[in-house]
């Protein structure tokens, strides 16, 4: 692939037909979601896309349309932002645009209300005799009784637009908590890591107390979506994610990473102590059951592979990261099943 000499970006052109090609090569459908994925993946624009396809093809995944389409959504489908955002401006706009009319209307009756009394105390100064001052008396009433109408009638418009902004509130917050699962295990993903793991660092580094992280990743996946079928394979996934919920309390923090890797980070754990929850996961995950829902058969046992890494004094996230990840290789490559601390 060919930069463009002047600006270091790859020729489009030559970055759309790798993407054709490679469409053609996997045998996908060529719809518009997954050719924008793989023009991302050659132009090299987004580092996830990249890495993700890259540790789906090292690890003989077959790149389906349905894991073309779960990348996409994942990285590059705005729609659902876009959609909120849009409804989100509409119904500030509007509810602004009201709240504008409310105070309109309450400035024109002030202005009316303190004209009449103006006006009926003018007439006070100039009456001669009790039928007269009853008479304006009244006066004062009607424009009192219709201030407080009016004036309620505003006070509900108000309430009206404080619910509403209310509702959009927690409207936002649900499409921000959606944004922010994997939508097949329920628990955070990889977007909800990238914000998360800077929060974490900072967290620790001011409060001086150690930090780990586990990268996990499930032995020999492939086969079980080769051998059973997908189903078993988000069976799989889910199980693993269930064992995170039950194991890992307070301020531990896990997300499906991508594909099946998972990521565990754990505030005030040294390395030793993240190694020892490590394999507590591991032997957990070993025990547990799968079965066949439709014929109700046990299925081989499922085992993960762990990296562990405790962040380094003023080390870059990306570099503990990257040592978390080179420990899981690590214990790839020496069987599986096992659990790796990064070297020091």
């Amino acid at each position: 692939m060919t930069d463009n000499e002047d600006t270091g970006i790859k020729d489009p052109n030559k970055v759309a037909l790798q993407a054709i090609q490679r469409i053609q090569d996997e045998g996908l459908p060529a719809s518009p979601e997954i050719y924008e994925l793989f023009f991302v993946y050659y132009s090299g624009v987004s580092s996830e896309v990249t890495r993700s396809i890259d540790i789906m093809v090292n690890q003989n995944f077959e790149l389906t349309a349905e894991r073309c389409m779960e990348l996409y959504r994942r990285y590059l489908d705005d729609d659902l932002t876009k959609q909120a955002l849009n409804k989100a401006e509409q119904i500030v706009g509007d509810t602004l645009n009201g709240v504008d009319q409310i105070m309109d209307n309450f400035k024109i009756s002030n202005k009316h209300f303190f004209g009449s009394m103006e006006h009926i105390n003018a007439d006070v100064l100039d009456a001669v005799d009790v039928k007269q001052f009853k008479s304006l008396l009244a006066s004062i009433i009607k424009e009192a009784q219709r201030m407080v109408t009016e004036n309620h009638v505003l006070e509900k418009k108000l309430e009206k637009s404080s619910i509403t902004m209310q509702q959009l509130k927690r409207e936002m917050e649900e499409i921000r908590a959606e944004a922010y699962t994997d939508s097949l295990t329920g628990i955070p993903n990889r977007k909800k890591f990238d914000l998360e793991v800077v929060r974490l660092v900072a967290e620790a580094r001011e409060e001086a107390t150690p930090l780990s992280i586990i990268f996990i990743d499930i032995d020999h996946f492939k086969s079980f979506n080769d051998t059973y079928g997908h189903q078993i394979g988000d069976q799989v996934l889910r199980l693993v994610a269930r064992a995170f919920r039950d194991s890992l309390k307070g301020q531990d923090f896990f997300c499906r990473y991508g594909g099946e890797e998972f990521v565990i980070i754990l505030p005030k754990t040294p390395l030793k102590g993240a190694a020892h929850i490590a394999d507590i996961l591991r032997q957990s995950i070993k025990n547990k059951d799968i079965k066949n829902k439709a014929t109700n058969e046990k299925l081989t046992s499922v085992t993960i592979s762990s990296g562990v890494a405790e962040l380094r004094n003023d080390e870059e996230i990306d570099k503990w990261v990257s040592r978390a990840d080179n420990a899981l290789y690590r214990a790839k490559k020496q069987g599986r099943n096992c659990v790796i601390v990064s070297e020091e």
